[in-house]
């Protein structure tokens, strides 16, 4: 048996760090006008924002050492984090954690994921409490769950638990009366059902909701109720 393994992204060597020299060139970068590459000893070195250029004053000439091009490096991946953040914000709203989240996945460090999520803040494009309001109002709107599983979804999407509890208090949540009107649209396709067999279709749907047992069996008695009255 061969004891050939696929290797993990963990196993991957990270790039080699750019080799000290001199600048041979510096050009633009064809697929984003906003980066160039950066020339070491007429070899390819790295890419960098061009406001890092103009902000350090490099042109063709200049000596980097192991010291300046970690400098470069460090701030550029802190541009990379902020432009990604912005995509990640444009495409839909993030809480925090789960802008931070998304970051860590995309290989930005602490560092360069603290000061992209600070800058969102400044910018006010970043404000938990909003968040959580738009999910919550947004989920009892079109798609009706439980508190418990809101709260799961909210945790899930890094809020802090003090926010996610104030916004589910405000929001003035009726479980029984949501998870009524929902079994009041579902049981309309399980009218040829057998009664158990309908029962227990709308039980599994509430529960996949997170309904609670106790709201998913009031509910029952309830569509029961209507029932016998439109049968009388």
């Amino acid at each position: 048996m061969s004891s050939f393994r696929p290797r993990r992204r963990a196993d991957v060597d990270p790039p080699a760090a750019p080799k000290p020299g001199t600048i041979t060139d510096i050009q633009p970068q064809r697929r984003d006008n906003a980066r160039v590459s950066v020339y070491i000893d007429s070899t390819f070195a790295f890419g960098l924002h061009i406001d890092l250029q103009l902000e350090h004053y490099l042109k063709k000439g200049d000596v980097l050492d192991e010291e300046k091009i970690a400098l470069l490096l460090k701030q550029d991946a802190v541009k990379k984090a902020i432009s990604t953040s912005l995509n990640l914000i444009a495409y839909r709203p993030r809480s925090a954690g789960e802008l931070a989240s998304k970051l860590r996945e995309r290989g930005y460090d602490a560092e360069a994921i603290d000061v992209a999520i600070g800058r969102m803040r400044e910018l006010n494009y970043l404000d938990d409490r909003k968040f959580a309001d738009r999910w919550v109002e947004s989920r009892q709107m079109h798609r009706p769950r439980s508190t418990r599983m809101l709260r799961q979804e909210l945790q899930q999407k890094g809020v802090d638990r003090q926010i996610i509890e104030s916004t589910i208090e405000e929001a003035g949540i009726d479980e029984f009366g949501d998870a009524l009107a929902l079994g009041q649209k579902k049981v309309e396709s399980f009218r040829a059902l057998e009664p158990q067999v309908r029962d227990r279709r709308l039980s599994g749907f509430l529960a996949r909701r997170g309904y609670s047992y106790d709201v998913i069996r009031r509910v029952l008695e309830a569509l029961e109720a209507e029932e016998t009255v439109d049968g009388q």
